[in-house]
C-alpha cells in the first residue's frame, strides 16, 4: 500500500496531462524519471495502467478504476489540508515567502511595512528562482516573474506588468560601452545597435551581474524597477514594447482559501495596486 500511495502522483499527473513531458513538468522531474517510475509501478502491480498512442498516454480500464481511488484520496487529503491551514486571519504565525533575489529592491519596503503592520506574524523571506518550494508546500507564497500564469496545482494572481528599457552607465562614455546581455536574450533593436557602433558583447546568466556590468561601463536592457532605482544608471532608450513579463503572486491551490494567507496576500496585492504606474 505504501508503494501504491507513493506512485499516485504519477498516475494523477499522467492521466491529466497525458504526455511524459507535461507530467514531468508538473512533478518537477524529468521525463525519464516519469517513464521509469511508471514502468516500475505497472510491473509491481502486474497490470498496464496506460496505453500509448501518438505520443499521448491513455488510461486502460484498470487504470481508470485506480484513478477514481487516487482522485478520491487526493480530495480527502485536500480537505484535510484546508482544515489544517484554514486558521484565522488574525492568528498570526510563521509565513514563508520565496522570491527571485533581484526583485528585493522592488519589494523590500513592502515587507518591512508589512512586518510593522502585522507583528503577530513572523516572516521568512527566501531568495530563490525555483517554484518547487510551493509545489512541495514548503513555502506559503511565491513572487515570480513569468510570461504565463502558473499551472495547476499552483494558483496565481497577476500583480504587475513589467516593462524594460536600455540603460547605460552615468560615468562612462557610450562610445566605449560594452553590450551586456543575459543568456538567451534577444539583442537590442538594430537602430540601437547601430547607435552603439561595433561594440563588444559580454553575456551573463544573472540579472544582478548584468546590472553591475552595465554600471561598470556597459549598456543593455534592464527592467525599469531595477534600472530607474540605480543612481549609477540612466536610460538610453524609451520604454521598450511589452515583452509579456508579469509579476505573479503564487500559492498552492489548497492554500488559497486560508484566511491567514489571504490576509498577507491581500496586503501584497494592495501594495502593488498603489504603486505609481511605470
Amino acid at each position: 500500500m505504501d508503494y501504491i500511495w507513493a506512485e499516485m502522483p504519477i498516475l494523477l499527473a499522467l492521466s491529466r496531462f497525458r504526455t511524459l513531458e507535461a507530467a514531468a513538468e508538473q512533478l518537477n522531474v524529468n521525463r525519464t524519471t516519469i517513464s521509469r517510475r511508471l514502468k516500475g509501478f505497472e510491473e509491481k502491480l502486474g497490470v498496464k495502467l496506460f496505453v500509448r498512442a501518438d505520443g499521448t498516454y491513455n488510461l486502460t480500464a484498470i487504470g481508470r478504476e485506480l484513478l477514481v481511488a487516487a482522485e478520491t484520496a487526493e480530495a480527502s487529503l485536500t480537505s484535510a489540508e484546508q482544515l489544517l491551514f484554514r486558521g484565522d486571519a488574525n492568528s498570526g504565525g510563521p509565513i514563508r515567502i520565496t522570491m527571485p533575489p533581484h526583485i528585493a529592491p522592488f519589494t523590500a519596503k513592502m515587507f518591512t511595512d508589512m512586518v510593522r503592520k502585522r507583528p503577530e506574524y513572523t516572516f521568512d523571506i527566501v531568495a530563490t528562482y525555483k517554484l518547487e518550494e510551493i509545489e512541495a508546500r514548503e513555502a506559503d507564497i511565491a513572487l515570480r516573474i513569468l510570461r504565463k500564469p502558473p499551472d495547476y496545482p499552483l494558483s496565481g494572481q497577476m500583480l504587475r506588468t513589467l516593462r524594460g528599457a536600455v540603460y547605460e552607465s552615468c560615468a562612462y562614455d557610450r562610445t566605449d560601452a560594452v553590450h551586456v546581455m543575459r543568456h538567451g536574450e534577444v539583442p537590442v533593436s538594430p537602430d540601437m545597435k547601430q547607435a552603439l557602433g561595433g561594440i563588444s558583447t559580454v553575456h551573463t546568466d544573472d540579472i544582478w551581474a548584468k546590472q553591475e556590468l552595465i554600471a561598470a561601463g556597459g549598456i543593455g536592457r534592464l527592467p525599469i524597477f531595477m534600472g530607474d532605482n540605480d543612481a549609477r544608471l540612466k536610460r538610453a532608450s524609451d520604454i521598450l514594447p511589452d515583452a509579456g513579463w508579469r509579476l505573479w503572486m503564487i500559492t498552492h491551490e489548497v492554500f488559497k482559501t486560508s484566511p491567514r494567507l489571504k490576509a498577507i496576500m491581500d496586503d501584497i496585492a494592495q501594495y502593488f495596486s498603489e504603486l505609481d504606474a511605470r
